[in-house]
């Protein structure tokens, strides 16, 4: 807008400029004026000339007055120009700069993506190492743990270690009682065929019931009069009215019953068993047996029944009646009660019963049912007596 209206006021300004200088020149021509002497055709162009001027020179007046531009491009150009140059000189050394700092900032953007990859790898590897820390103290508390217990086995093993060699110093001494004993018994056995036998290895000597209780003098008290009377029974078996070497024990072996019969809350059942054979006049020795007691049969509780056939003849007769009490023994042990160690037996029939029965047997033929029924309250160690019936079979 600034430029349009100096351009409208260049325009009359000139304009005005123009005609005032054409009616100069008509004016001057028509007087003939002259100036500095010469003819009025060279005024009329002297006057147009001086107008021309007067028209450029008020025209830049103007331009410089109203226009910094254009008094920078008429008086300051050289300047301008010098201050253009050092500008670019300036900006040719921004540019370098420039240029400089973009590579710089390049390899400052590559060192830090490397720094960042770096650090990245850094910040893994510490996760790592923290997960490992984590593994390593849990392994480490395991292993706190795992020897603490290690080291609670080994007083324990130590304190196991001492019993043993106790143990060991118990066993060395039996084993030499026993070394002395088979020296003994290698010396008797070149004199058993000259002296009788009373009692076989292996074979039942005595057997009785110890109360349950702790009280470990009363369990000894009751284990004396047990063998109180294996000792008679063993004189009485010799012929005599009493022994001279009565029963040995193995110390441990009773220990451990003493042990046993305090710890249980049940009557004990002792059966005291031959360790060897026993000659006449020689220490009776002797194994333990231990057996919680019960109550097997109640009185005239049925035993067994069983079906044969008989044909009226004593020998059918006598084979039936064994056969049933065979399967009555193994009934009776199989329910709990022990059997004979030699012999395996567990019932006890008299003669008068076994003959009584068998004649019965003979008045009967075909099929009959045999019934053993328990004679009184029997336990564990027996033995057991027996009710024997005989009926016809009707379902023959």
């Amino acid at each position: 807008m600034h430029g349009i209206l100096l351009m409208a006021v260049l325009i009359i300004v000139g304009g005005i400029i123009a005609f005032i200088g054409d009616r100069l020149g008509s004016k001057v021509g028509k007087k003939k004026l002259t100036l500095f002497g010469l003819r009025p055709r060279h005024t009329s162009i002297i006057v147009t000339i001086v107008t021309g001027f007067a028209i450029t020179t008020i025209t830049f007046g103007i331009l410089a007055i109203t226009s910094k531009d254009v008094r920078t491009a008429l008086f300051g150009m050289e300047k301008l120009q010098q201050q253009i140059s050092l500008s670019q000189t300036n900006l040719n050394k921004a540019n370098k700069n420039l240029q400089l700092a973009q590579s710089q900032q390049t390899k400052m953007e590559a060192s830090l993506k490397k720094t960042r990859i770096e650090l990245d790898d850094a910040k893994d590897k510490t996760r790592q190492m923290k997960a490992q820390q984590e593994i390593l103290l849990t392994a480490n508390t395991n292993l706190e743990q795992q020897n603490v217990y290690l080291d609670e086995n080994n007083n324990k093993l130590k304190i196991y270690n001492e019993n043993l060699k106790g143990e060991n110093s118990n066993l060395q001494q039996n084993n030499d009682n026993l070394q002395q004993q088979n020296d003994d018994l290698a010396q008797r056995n070149g004199d058993l065929s000259s002296k009788r036998i009373i009692y076989q290895a292996g074979e039942l000597i005595f057997g009785g019931v110890v109360p349950a209780t702790t009280d470990r003098n009363a369990v000894r008290s009751n284990f004396a009069k047990l063998i109180t009377i294996a000792n008679a029974k063993v004189a009485a078996k010799s012929g005599e009215t009493t022994v001279k070497e009565g029963l040995w024990l193995y110390p441990s072996e009773y220990e451990s019953a003493i042990d046993k019969i305090c710890s249980s809350d049940k009557d004990m059942v002792v059966r005291l068993i031959a360790a060897a054979n026993l000659v006449k006049d020689e220490p009776v020795r002797t194994n333990i047996e231990l057996y919680p007691n019960k109550i097997v049969y109640q009185n005239r509780e049925l035993v067994a029944t069983g079906d044969f056939e008989v044909d009226g003849t004593q020998a059918t007769a006598q084979k039936t009646l064994f056969k049933f009490l065979h399967d009555i023994n193994k009934i009776a042990s199989a329910n709990g009660m022990l059997p004979d160690p030699l012999r395996g037996s567990i019932g006890v029939i008299s003669m008068d019963q076994l003959y009584s029965v068998t004649d019965e047997l003979t008045k009967y033929k075909g099929k009959i049912l045999l019934t053993a029924y328990s004679q009184g309250n029997t336990n564990i160690l027996g033995p057991l007596r027996l009710i024997l019936k005989v009926r016809q079979d009707n379902n023959e």
